[in-house]
């Protein structure tokens, strides 16, 4: 038995995909808590622990690790998914100690790029020791209406997903007030996490009317979003900092190019689906980025994006024969498909 926490999320297809292409001989089930400490699993894999990075209160959070000791002594083997090397929000406060403790009693780590391993491990040194699994992040496979390629002409820039400061949307805002090409419009589309970043958007957008802003205080249905990928001529990242995106394979899956700092797993990304489809800058976001990027498109047919290395079946069977021989179980007993 394997649980999941989460085995889906709304607004995220990312957990629900992993645990859905899992091999069929794991049963796998949403993680409870409150089974903690129960041996009530046999592989327990967290996709965003903030619990033990970020904690609301520390003495829960230590009375937690004492359960996941409890059952890490009679057999459960505990995995995470390095998404990110520290949460971006939640909890209040940061706590190296009950970190460290959540590492130790890992029994293994899954990477989305090698970048992510070799930037973990660096942070965290206890890692080095740990089994670890570099998979990729799987592509956007289901949707409403099928991606088309389009040719690039209108300049039309596209941000979108949950906005934090960290994505740095406002400092794209302000960049966008000084770009110099034309056509250029941006669309900032998303659902801000943090207080007070709405406002602050929407004071960096005033009088530039080439900005149109989208910001909800709930989630786009997935359909809407396909069309307005599909109605940009490409997506802009202009993070701060990354490790992998989610919002990066979206805009590909459309077939739109993205624009991203070379910072994170963006350049394996890179190298992996080609400089056509990601193109990277170095340093902040600035209105010379989002010209000289304008240029590089503008009339360009770029076809489809090639993401046949980050297809779901591929990360189902490397998580799949990773917890197999986390738990000694010979391969041949996989049953080779997804439930």
């Amino acid at each position: 038995m394997v649980a999941l926490k989460p085995l889906s999320a709304e607004g995220n297809a990312f957990s629900g995909a992993f645990s859905g292409h899992m091999d069929a001989a794991f049963k796998t089930v949403g993680f409870a808590w409150d089974r903690l400490g129960t041996r009530a699993y046999d592989v327990v894999v967290f996709h965003w622990p903030t619990e033990f990075f970020r904690p609301t209160r520390r003495k829960d959070t230590l009375a937690l690790l004492a359960r996941m000791a409890a059952d890490k002594a009679r057999g459960t083997r505990f995995l995470w998914v390095a998404h990110n090397l520290a949460p971006h929000d939640g909890g209040s406060m940061a706590s190296p100690a009950t970190t460290a403790m959540f590492l130790r009693l890992l029994d293994g780590v899954i990477y989305l790029s090698h970048h992510s391993r070799r930037e973990a491990e660096t942070r965290y040194p206890v890692l080095t020791s740990k089994p670890a699994l570099v998979t990729v992040h799987g592509r956007y496979d289901e949707c409403a209406v099928p991606p088309r390629p389009h040719t690039a002409g209108a300049g039309r820039l596209l941000t979108f997903g949950l906005i934090r400061a960290y994505k740095n949307v406002t400092g794209l805002v302000k960049a966008a007030h000084k770009v110099t090409a034309e056509p250029f419009s941006l669309t900032v589309a998303g659902t801000p996490s943090e207080d007070g970043l709405a406002a602050e958007i929407a004071a960096a957008a005033q009088g530039e009317a080439r900005v149109t802003l989208d910001i909800r205080d709930h989630l786009m249905p997935a359909d809407e979003l396909e069309r307005m990928i599909d109605a940009h001529d490409a997506v802009v990242l202009p993070y701060k900092a990354i490790l992998n995106s989610g919002v990066a394979l979206h805009a590909l899956a459309r077939n739109r190019p993205i624009l991203a700092p070379r910072l994170g797993s963006l350049a394996e990304l890179q190298d992996t689906v080609g400089p056509d489809f990601v193109h990277l800058f170095d340093g902040p976001i600035a209105a010379p980025v989002l010209d000289t990027f304008l240029g590089r498109i503008a009339g360009r047919s770029l076809g489809t994006a090639d993401l046949s290395k980050f297809g779901w079946d591929r990360v189902g069977a490397d998580v799949s024969g990773f917890i197999a021989s986390l738990l000694n179980l010979p391969t041949s007993e996989l049953i080779g498909h997804r439930p």
